[in-house]
């Protein structure tokens, strides 16, 4: 079963891996019959031969999944942010800065931000410019709130008393639908795909190539080292 942060479809990912021909499949079995592939094989043995191919499907589309969620989990916990569609409910340090930095993005929707308990009117702040990497701009800037000491009884620890009900995140592939359409940027679907087919093959050929892997695995452990255009894509959308 797919996790709730894969970044693609099993569907999609058979797809790119070659796995969804039931043409192919009558061919490979013939190959391991010994028969050329103009040989036909009779409907009985055939309709037998497909069920025992259907429960090895299975097997695979298990694998796939388990490949599919490991490498969306490296792929977040190497952003440092969630990337799937969410709501959440934070608590935010008062600043008293005009940006208020939310953990997650991009920002689809504010049900409400309160300072200190009291409601900020939603005309005195604005997300449109810079929702997309997690800000909140307002012109007054925000509260500045803290812990006073010393003999200037400057605020020396701030409080955390900004309250932001948010809504941030990509529609994933697999929640996609007419009305509410995929957003999670190709590139990083693109980059599920490369891993998983890589690690796929792998494990279809010995693993050859990899110095450690097992389906538990969050890593990608190769001989050489992780590849780079991986780290480069990743660190696109990492949060700084």
């Amino acid at each position: 079963m797919l996790a709730a942060n894969a970044l693609t479809t099993l569907e999609r990912m058979k797809l790119m891996l070659g796995l969804t021909n039931k043409d192919a499949t009558i061919d490979k079995l013939k190959l391991m019959l010994g028969l050329s592939a103009d040989s036909e094989i009779p409907p009985e043995q055939l309709e037998q031969m497909l069920g025992l191919a259907g429960a090895e499907d299975a097997q695979t589309d298990l694998i796939v999944e388990l490949l599919i969620n490991k490498a969306s989990a490296w792929i977040e916990r190497m952003t440092g942010r969630h990337l799937g569609k969410q709501t959440y409910h934070q608590w935010y340090d008062a600043d008293g800065s005009q940006e208020l930095v939310l953990i997650e993005y991009p920002i689809i929707s504010i049900e409400s931000i309160k300072e200190d308990g009291k409601l900020v009117d939603p005309r005195r702040y604005d997300f449109g410019q810079t929702g997309h990497i997690g800000v909140v701009y307002r012109d007054e800037g925000w509260l500045r709130a803290g812990w006073r000491r010393g003999l200037a009884y400057d605020i020396v620890a701030l409080k955390r008393v900004i309250e932001v009900e948010y809504t941030a995140g990509y529609v994933l592939p697999k929640d996609a639908a007419e009305d509410d359409p995929q957003t999670l940027p190709a590139d990083l679907e693109g980059l599920v795909w490369d891993m998983v087919a890589q690690a796929y093959a792998s494990l279809q050929n010995g693993s050859q190539g990899l110095s450690a892997f097992s389906i538990s695995d969050v890593d990608w452990k190769f001989d050489k080292s992780t590849n780079p255009e991986w780290v480069r894509l990743v660190n696109l959308y990492r949060r700084y």
